[in-house]
């Protein structure tokens, strides 16, 4: 059984793509999970649901405000120790496989959109994180590329897999310098997840990577859940600066 009862997650990006079965997951393991969003709709359905389901923890969202994105805001976190007691694992699951613009047609702008939304975003949730991380028993940080980011490839939106090779980067390098401290930092290198809400018109089709994995298949949000359960446990306290690919063997010599 892994260690998740009675910690609390902050949770970017959970309220779509595949992160959904995570929040489900982390909750039913006696998590309480804090979902940061701009989409309050879709926040309350899954709060909703997994009340219903008799989760033994709590699940609550902060929504972005005047304020500008909650992941990102310290009254955010400072309101989440006062009321869970805690701030121990950050989850940063932001972003997609992006528009299917070509490498010669991305402008400097769209590049730098890219980082800033993935990268930057990632790092500026860690840096206001930092003060409560460092009063937890056992912290954790994760963050997602995708395996495009991380190995190379030409499905995925260039700007995008350029700015989720930089969250890579973000990965080792903190973990590099909170190890000391015993805060964890890793990434989860995702390959072809079903989004639950579909594609959006325009954007890359994870599908489209299916014949470069070794598996033949694509993955599932429920394995996703699982991978991100076991960072975020106390079990994990000696894995830190680590990419793992959750890709059915891509990069893998058939």
């Amino acid at each position: 059984m892994l260690t998740l009862q009675g910690r609390t997650c902050v949770f970017a990006g959970a309220t779509a793509g595949d992160g959904v079965e995570a929040v489900k997951l982390l909750c039913a393991q006696g998590m309480n999970v804090v979902l940061m969003t701009h989409q309050p709709d879709r926040a309350a359905s899954l709060m909703e649901e997994i009340r219903a389901s008799g989760a033994p923890r709590r699940c609550i969202c902060s929504v972005q405000g005047d304020r500008g994105a909650p992941e990102e805001d310290p009254e955010v976190y400072r309101a989440v120790e006062a009321e869970l007691g805690s701030v121990d694992v950050v989850i940063c699951n932001t972003g997609a496989t992006g528009k299917a613009i070509p490498m010669e047609e991305t402008t400097d702008a769209q590049l730098l959109r890219s980082i800033e939304h993935l990268a930057v975003g990632s790092f500026a949730m860690l840096r206001t994180a930092l003060p409560y991380l460092r009063r937890s028993r056992a912290p954790r940080v994760i963050f997602m590329t995708s395996v495009e980011g991380a190995e190379g490839g030409v499905h995925e939106s260039f700007a995008n897999a350029v700015a989720k090779g930089t969250v890579r980067a973000l990965t080792v390098n903190a973990a590099a310098r909170l190890a000391p401290e015993g805060i964890t930092v890793n990434c989860i290198a995702k390959g072809p997840i079903p989004r639950v809400e579909g594609i959006r018109p325009g954007d890359a089709d994870p599908a489209d990577l299916v014949p470069s994995v070794p598996m033949g298949r694509m993955g599932t949000a429920g394995e996703l859940a699982a991978l991100i359960a076991y960072l975020a446990s106390e079990e994990s306290g000696y894995l830190t600066g680590q990419t793992l690919s959750l890709s059915g063997g891509y990069g893998v010599r058939k």
